[in-house]
């Protein structure tokens, strides 16, 4: 380490996954000294993205630093840094085309002469052509999209992060039913465009909408009974069935009436907002997500080493923290709050026993094909003893793949293994051959993650030591705000979490004695305007492709 980072902190972070940096924004915001800081060269952990070069380094082993015995007192005792129970396990790599393009052996030059033809073949795909856009790759460990309406957007808008981030609207959300693909009717519009649903299941269809968006209490006398078993009772179809418990409550058929009432309110009361489905995808990959919020922490002081020689943690003999070992320094805090995966292995009471199956796939067209792109969401209902399956397709209009490539992400329980728990998706979806009309995968990767969201992070864990669990298995990131917010309110409990950041013409510079004219300023109303103020600060694209204009302030950003 060839500089020195100042000693005295209000809080330290260790880790830069999504609730580690919204913690970090949270108290730079209010005016606590934050140092956020890692060992890893990236932001993000278990949450971050990587281009196709960088995803093949992840198992590579780290380091494990031997502390300076002479920065502690003679009451104090360490515990080092990692543990190897959260790490990603069953990591496998593969490529499915060849490495490079052979040429033909008996070619002649009178062939070579002979004139081109107007249309050109295709050059196969190769290891080669891929490896030479690996850089315009953006692979997330954990890819998450968000609600419309959710408390995560409604987060980015009233703490001002949105400004940090781009967003893009989900143009359509597909099931798998009865042996093939069909698009899942979300609106009235879809409703009534979709020629697979009958005039009958229209009509009752939209009477279950409307009956749920009025508050209709009819299911209350459904306590101990199932979601299935309500719809049932309201005498849908088979086909109605599947799209409301599968894809748009995406329950399961154990899943409870109740919950499965607010899963698909929940789903309901965002359409609209900024397309046609009630998703966003974040630009560039979910790994942006957690530098959105250091950006902010950054920008009111707060200061971020990566790539830091983190040896060990330093407790008193009444195992209160006191400080950390960087390199040949000592640094001080009050606080300390470390990702799960960054914990001594003393503080990990039990390791975790579930996990969450990831594969990722680079493909050459997609799923469903269309005369557009389409950023897809697709609910593979549970089927043979598998769990349900989200698949998140993703094109070049999302900045996370190269032009006509696709970038497809699978997430479960699970079971098995990732391999075998994806088998019956893989074999449905996609094919080993070019001439197949299904997409050809290109290079695949397996791993899993393991779940700490289920695991007690507090037992025997000091008390001003806090340990944040990983990723989980929601499609977007609101239990993660709300972890977050607890973890914010045990630290410094009545104050205000992550307040409004002003905008760059609202920061008075000292000396700046220039009128402000009353007259250009906006008042934002949330309750009123929530919506306008959603698409100009979240960037949110809609089925149409045009980027909603940030303001001049935004660009200057």
């Amino acid at each position: 380490m060839e500089y020195e980072l100042p000693t005295e902190f209000d809080i330290i972070i260790i880790g830069t996954g999504v609730i580690e940096s919204i913690i970090s924004a949270a108290a730079s915001r209010i005016g606590k000294r934050v140092l956020h800081i890692d060992s890893n060269n990236y932001y993000g952990g278990l949450w971050a993205s990587f281009n196709l070069d960088a995803i093949h380094k992840l198992s590579a082993n780290t380091e494990v630093l031997e502390p300076p015995t002479d920065l502690l007192n003679p009451d104090e005792t360490t515990f080092a840094l990692g543990n190897d129970f959260f790490s990603l396990k069953n990591f496998k790599t593969d490529w499915h085309i060849p490495k490079a393009e052979t040429q033909p052996e008996n070619e002649n030059v009178e062939e070579k002469n002979e004139p081109e033809s107007e249309e050109k073949p295709e050059k196969p795909m190769t290891q080669e052509s891929l490896i030479k856009d690996g850089r315009k790759f953006n692979i997330d460990l954990a890819p998450k999209l968000q609600f419309a309406r959710g408390e995560f957007v409604e987060l980015l808008i009233s703490s001002n992060i949105a400004r940090y981030s781009e967003y893009r609207s989900v143009s359509r959300v597909l099931t798998w039913l009865n042996g093939q693909l069909e698009t899942v009717p979300c609106s009235r519009s879809d409703v009534f465009a979709n020629n697979k649903v009958t005039v009958i299941e229209k009509r009752m269809l939209m009477k279950l909408f409307m009956a749920l968006d009025s508050g209709d209490q009819e299911y209350l006398n459904y306590d101990n009974k199932t979601f299935r078993a309500f719809l049932t009772d309201k005498k849908l179809t088979p086909s109605l069935i599947h799209y409301v418990l599968y894809a748009i409550s995406m329950s399961t058929d154990e899943t409870l009436c109740l919950q499965g009432i607010q899963n698909t309110k929940r789903f309901l009361d965002s359409l609209g907002r900024f397309g046609k489905t009630p998703f966003l995808f974040s630009m560039y990959g979910s790994g942006e997500i957690t530098q959105a919020f250091c950006r902010l922490s950054a920008v009111f002081g707060g200061i971020y080493a990566l790539s830091q020689p983190l040896s060990s943690l330093i407790f008193d003999n009444e195992n209160n923290f006191k400080g950390l070992i960087c390199g040949k320094q000592r640094i001080s805090a009050e606080f300390l709050v470390m990702g799960a995966e960054k914990a001594p292995p003393e503080f990990i009471k039990s390791p975790p026993r579930s996990f969450i199956a990831r594969a990722v796939f680079i493909t050459d067209r997609s799923i469903m094909s269309s005369e557009k792109e389409h950023l897809t969401l697709l609910l593979y209902p549970p089927e043979g003893g598998k769990n349900s399956c989200v698949i998140i397709e993703l094109g070049t209009l999302t900045g996370t793949c190269p032009k006509d490539l696709y970038l497809v992400h699978l997430i479960s329980q699970q079971v098995a293994s990732p391999e075998d728990d994806f088998k019956h998706c893989v074999e449905n979806l996609f094919s080993k051959f070019e001439d197949d009309k299904k997409p050809k995968i290109l290079w695949s990767c397996f791993f899993s993650i393991p779940d700490s969201n289920a695991l007690d992070l507090k037992t025997g864990v000091p008390g001003n030591v806090v340990l944040c669990p990983g990723p989980d298995l929601d499609l977007d990131y609101d239990d993660a705000v709300k972890k977050a917010k607890a973890i914010f309110s045990d630290l410094y409990p009545d104050t205000e979490f992550l307040p409004r950041a002003p905008d760059p013409e609202d920061i008075i510079i000292e000396g700046d004695t220039e009128d402000r004219n009353d007259e250009d300023e906006v008042v934002l109303k949330p309750e009123e305007n929530t919506d306008k103020v959603a698409e100009s600060e979240t960037e949110a694209k809609s089925d149409n492709d045009q980027e909603v204009p940030k303001s001049e302030n935004e660009h200057e950003e």
